[in-house]
């Protein structure tokens, strides 16, 4: 498996670190670090996130990563940074590190493509205002136009640190969510780990899908439970009537998930984005956990 992590050194990435923890990634595998230097490294707001976020570093004459030869240098560093972090913390992962400059979400998209990743993973968490328009709109980006399977981490707070993860995935009967329920399988999770199985009925024929038959949803979910108890985790179901959105980012929070999973098309255009991703991004978006999308293997 291969895995592109994007990490500019703000409290968001480190974020992102930690997930991987419950990400039931293997033990043995690829990884990629992207540190990209953004030309908005030059506002001052982000000049003052990036210095909380490395405090040891000199700012000059409040002239900091002013030029593009510094915002490069920069990037190293936080690549070196969180480099170092996988290795101590995951000794038999192979990483390596990639420094870009551009226009962040899109370089970390470029880069996945050009890598071949498997998965992409981004940070995001509730910040200021500020820092949500300079710096959130990065992982909403990279999750909703990228071709590949992406994790946007955010910061949940655990009653037992070391437990076992939560995970919930949205099951609609499309082959979307199919591939979902497959990745979950797929992964190494820790004894213990539980999975809820979320079916929302809109009432009405999802968009892409107006010639399955009423129950296909239902059809899914007796399948997703028996594939995933075969594989050792512990699974539950919930049906309800309602918006699919409201009812996942509810069952979500209720149930104090560590991660949502849900399956999303690789769209033609950007119509059909706008039309059939609503759910994913509004996940993205509002979920108070980590959202894997997860896409097909093309």
């Amino acid at each position: 498996m291969k895995v592109l992590i994007g990490y500019d050194g703000s409290r968001h990435s480190d974020t992102a670190l930690d997930d991987l923890r419950l990400a039931g990634l293997p033990r043995e595998m690829k990884s990629l670090i992207v540190s990209v230097a953004d030309p908005l490294m030059a506002s001052r707001p982000l000049r003052e996130v990036v210095a909380l976020a490395m405090p040891s570093r000199r700012v000059v004459s409040g002239d900091f990563a002013q030029s593009q030869g510094d915002r490069a240098i920069l990037a190293e560093e936080f690549s070196m940074k969180a480099v170092n972090r996988l290795l101590l913390e995951f000794p038999d992962w192979e990483v390596a590190n990639q420094t870009r400059i551009g226009t962040a979400a899109w370089e970390l998209i470029d880069a996945a493509d050009e890598w071949n990743a498997d998965l992409v993973v981004v940070g995001s968490e509730s910040v200021p205002v500020v820092e949500r328009i300079l710096l959130g709109s990065v992982s909403k980006r990279v999750a909703t136009e990228s071709r590949r399977s992406v994790r946007v981490a955010r910061s949940v707070e655990r009653k037992k640190p070391y437990a076992p993860p939560k995970i919930t995935i949205g099951v609609d009967g499309s082959p979307a969510a199919q591939e979902a329920v497959y990745e979950v399988g797929r992964r190494v999770w820790p004894d213990g780990t539980q999975v809820k199985l979320v079916v929302a009925r809109s009432g009405q024929p999802m968009p892409g899908y107006d010639q399955r038959p009423g129950n296909q949803a239902e059809s899914m979910l007796e399948w997703a439970r028996y594939h995933l108890k075969a594989t050792g985790l512990n699974v539950s179901m919930s049906i309800q009537t309602g918006d699919p959105k409201r009812i996942l980012l509810g069952e979500a929070r209720k149930w104090r998930s560590d991660c949502l999973f849900v399956g999303c098309r690789n769209f033609k255009s950007g119509f059909e984005r706008y039309k059939l991703g609503s759910v994913s991004t509004a996940v993205v978006t509002k979920a108070p956990c980590s959202v894997e999308i997860v896409r097909p293997v093309e």
